[in-house]
């Protein structure tokens, strides 16, 4: 494998967490690869994000121009085959998300590539790269290889690499004309929605406490609220508890729901079905309370107990308080 290529995304002029973290899958790759790491900037305005990269990455290709203020995928995804048609073999990192998931397939087609998405672990063996998915509604944990291995496109599950800056790269920034008309393109960019906002975001907590159906059919939501509190941590849930109208929508953690990349993930009364730990990126440390000791999620656990809810979660916060002083 000669070249690692990453593609840097943005909004609103700032490089996005999907951007570092391919950065670090990238790194891995072109050690274990001895290849060229090299990030693939189109934006508008493109220095100050250039200047972050160039501190993290050895090679910084920036094509700079208005076309690409926002990821507009077709734009993105003709310049990429200008881009990789020349470089013999490589592998393309990106994130997971909507903008590039737009335009990964097609662009692996056109590059005659071979493709894997929502990744959550790469390695080299034998000199073959070898990548780690979920199948059948994240049932099943599959390690693939692919055929055509010299030209390779990747999507990354968010949450799943760890970025450490380092700022010691001292790379250097090349900048390349537009190789696009903008003229002919089709898609143009409207307007951003913002999904709707409560009073919290669990998609970027550190620390949750999540409830699900073991906590009975009249609970006590303050008792939660308050561990909740004492942890430092955001309230969060499983389906069951929107569908009684506990709490809004926008607590619920799950592939129907908010996808989550806590440090610590404790489940309270969640008997572990996969649409939910489907939305629990990363690996955070997870503590499970159930008293079902067959319950699902003790399989994944980190540490579990099995017990009421209501006799544990009391004694819990009473412990965190003690250790807090």
């Amino acid at each position: 494998m000669k070249n690692i290529y990453v593609l840097a995304e943005h909004r609103k002029g700032a490089l996005r967490d999907t951007t570092w973290e391919a950065i670090a899958a990238g790194r891995k790759l072109a050690s274990d690869f001895g290849a060229d790491l090299t990030c693939v900037l189109l934006a508008k305005n493109a220095g100050p994000m250039a200047e972050l990269l160039v501190a993290e990455v050895p090679r910084v290709m920036v094509i700079d121009d208005p076309v690409f203020e926002t990821m507009n995928s077709e734009a993105i995804n003709l310049t990429l085959i200008e881009v990789l048609r020349p470089s013999g073999s490589y592998v393309l990192l990106m994130g997971a998300s909507n903008s590039v998931l737009d335009f990964a397939p097609g662009l692996s087609v056109a590059l005659d590539a071979a493709l894997a998405t929502d990744c959550f672990s790469l390695e080299v063996k034998d000199g073959k790269l070898l990548a780690s998915r979920q199948m059948y509604s994240y049932k099943i944990n599959s390690i693939v290889s692919f055929k055509n291995s010299d030209r390779v496109v990747l999507t990354l599950r968010a949450g799943s690499f760890g970025f450490s800056p380092s700022g010691a790269a001292k790379g250097s920034i090349e900048n390349v004309q537009c190789l696009i008309d903008p003229a002919s393109l089709r898609k143009r960019f409207v307007k951003y929605v913002e999904a709707e906002k409560g009073d919290v975001d669990i998609s970027s907590a550190d620390i949750i406490v999540s409830i699900g159906r073991g906590i009975g059919d009249e609970p006590d939501l303050d008792i939660f609220q308050s561990l909740a509190d004492t942890m430092g941590g955001v309230l969060a849930c499983s389906r069951p508890i929107v569908d009684k109208k506990l709490l809004p929508k926008y607590h619920q953690v799950g592939t129907s729901g908010t996808e989550v990349k806590p440090k610590v993930y404790l489940a309270l009364g969640i008997s572990g079905a996969f649409q939910h730990l489907g939305g629990i990126k990363g690996s955070p440390l997870l503590v499970a309370v159930n008293k079902d000791p067959r319950a699902p999620i003790f399989q994944v656990a980190s540490y579990g107990i099995v017990g009421d809810l209501n006799e544990v979660v009391p004694v819990l916060e009473a412990k965190i308080k003690e250790l807090k002083g």
